[in-house]
C-alpha cells in the first residue's frame, strides 16, 4: 500500500470517527426531527452559568465574579423545559390528548429523562457517605429516602424535585390552555394566563420561600412563562410561517439579553450602587421567566444570525450533556479545589470545565442516551379475518 493510499484511508477513518461522534452527541433525536440546534446551545449557556457561579463562590474566579448567576441558569433550564414539553403537547388537537397511551408515554419519557442518572448519583453518594469517603453529596439512609421521595435536595439537587413536580402539573395546564384556545378569543386567553400568574405569585410569595426550596410553587412563574411562550410560538408559526426573521425580534433579543445581564448580582450592584447580594436572584422569578422566554422567542423567530452562536457545535455539545454536567460539576469542583490547583490562576477553572465535560460525556452515553429514543410501542391493529 503506497503512502497516498494510507493517507486516504486515515482521512476516511478520521471522517468516520467525527461522523460517529456527531451522531452520538449532536445527532437529532428521531422523535424530534424538527429539533432546533440553537436550543441545545441555550442549554449549554444555562449550565455554564451554573458552573461559573459555583467557581466564583469558591474563589476560583475573580470576586464577586458571577456568584449568584447559578439560579439564572437554572431558571433558563426551567423555561426551556416548560416551553418544549408544552409545545409538543399543544401542537396536538385537544381530542388527541384523550389517549391513555399518549399520557403513559409522556410519563415514561419524563421518568427516563430524570431518574436513571439521578438515581445513580443518589446511590453512589449514599454508598460513598456510608464508606466515609469525602464526597459532595452527603446522604445517610434518611436523607437518601427524602431525596428519593423528592422531599429534599442537597446542593444542586434541589432543582430535581422542582422539575419533576412540574411534569405532573403540565398535563392539566396544557389541557386547560387547549380548551381555552378552542373556546375563547385571544384576549380572554391572555386574561386567564395573567390571572393564573397573579394567583401563583400571591399563593407562593418569594419572600416566604427557603433558599433552594424544593417546592414547585415559588418557581411556578418561571415554568408558566415557558409554557405561555410555547402558546405564543404556535400562534406565530401558524400566522407567519416561512417569513424571514425581522429586526424587531433582534431588538427584543437585545432588550431581553440586557435584562438578563443586569440581573447578574455583581452587575446589579455596580449599576445601582447597592451592596453585592449573591441571593439577588432567589426571588425575581417572574422577571427571569419573562426575560428568558422573550429571548427564546426572539431566537426562534428572529434573523438567523441570532441563532448562529447558539448552534455552534462545542456549545451544543455542552448543552446536550448539560444534565450530567449539572449533577457532576460540584464533585469535580470539590476535587480540583482540594488538589491545590486553585493556586495557579486560570488553571483551576479550565480543569473543572474539562474534567466535567469528559465525565458528563461518559455519563450521557451510559445513563442518558440509552433511554432517549425509548417509546411505548404503538398499538397494532389486529389483522382482518374472514
Amino acid at each position: 500500500m503506497n503512502g497516498e493510499s494510507v493517507d486516504m484511508q486515515r482521512g476516511a477513518t478520521a471522517h468516520a470517527d467525527r461522523t460517529r461522534f456527531r451522531e452520538l452527541f449532536l445527532g437529532r433525536p428521531r422523535a424530534r426531527l424538527n429539533h432546533l440546534d440553537a436550543l441545545d446551545g441555550l442549554r449549554g449557556v444555562a449550565v455554564l452559568m451554573v458552573i461559573a457561579s459555583h467557581l466564583s463562590n469558591v474563589g476560583l474566579l475573580p470576586q464577586p465574579g458571577l456568584s449568584g448567576t447559578g439560579k439564572q441558569g437554572v431558571y433558563l433550564f426551567f423555561v426551556l423545559s416548560a416551553f418544549l414539553l408544552a409545545r409538543i403537547l399543544m401542537s396536538r388537537p385537544l381530542s388527541a390528548l384523550g389517549s391513555v397511551r399518549l399520557w403513559a408515554d409522556y410519563a415514561l419519557r419524563r421518568v427516563l429523562r430524570i431518574w436513571p442518572l439521578y438515581l445513580f448519583v443518589l446511590l453512589l453518594s449514599w454508598m460513598l457517605t456510608r464508606s466515609g469517603l469525602p464526597w459532595h453529596f452527603r446522604l445517610d439512609d434518611a436523607s437518601l429516602l427524602r431525596h428519593l421521595t423528592l422531599a429534599e435536595g442537597q446542593s444542586v439537587l434541589w432543582s430535581i424535585p422542582v422539575e419533576f413536580t412540574f411534569y405532573l402539573w403540565l398535563p392539566p395546564l396544557v389541557l386547560a390552555m387547549l380548551w381555552l384556545r378552542g373556546h375563547c378569543p385571544a384576549w380572554l386567553e391572555a386574561l386567564a394566563a395573567g390571572a393564573l400568574m397573579a394567583a401563583v405569585l400571591w399563593h407562593w410569595p418569594a419572600s416566604e420561600m427557603a433558599v433552594n426550596d424544593v417546592r414547585l410553587g415559588p418557581y411556578l412563574p418561571v415554568f408558566l412563562c415557558g409554557a405561555f411562550a410555547a402558546r405564543i410560538d404556535l400562534v406565530l408559526d401558524s400566522r407567519f410561517a416561512g417569513r424571514p426573521g425581522s429586526w424587531p425580534w433582534a431588538m427584543l433579543a437585545l432588550v431581553m439579553a440586557t435584562g438578563c445581564v443586569l440581573m447578574v448580582p455583581s452587575v446589579w450592584a455596580r449599576v445601582t450602587g447597592t451592596g453585592f447580594n449573591p441571593a439577588l436572584n432567589h426571588g425575581w422569578f417572574l422577571a427571569h421567566g419573562l426575560a428568558w422566554s422573550g429571548l427564546l422567542l426572539a431566537l426562534l423567530h428572529g434573523p438567523s444570525w441570532l441563532r448562529r452562536p447558539f448552534a455552534w457545535a462545542p456549545l451544543r455539545l455542552v448543552g446536550v450533556v448539560s444534565f450530567s454536567a449539572y449533577l457532576w460539576h460540584m464533585p469535580v469542583l470539590d476535587l480540583v479545589a482540594a488538589s491545590g490547583v486553585g493556586r495557579l490562576p486560570g488553571l483551576a477553572p479550565a480543569l473543572v470545565l474539562v474534567l466535567t465535560l469528559i465525565l458528563s460525556m461518559l455519563s450521557f452515553l451510559l445513563l442518558e442516551r440509552p433511554w432517549r429514543e425509548l417509546r411505548l410501542a404503538p398499538v397494532r391493529s389486529a389483522p382482518a379475518t374472514r
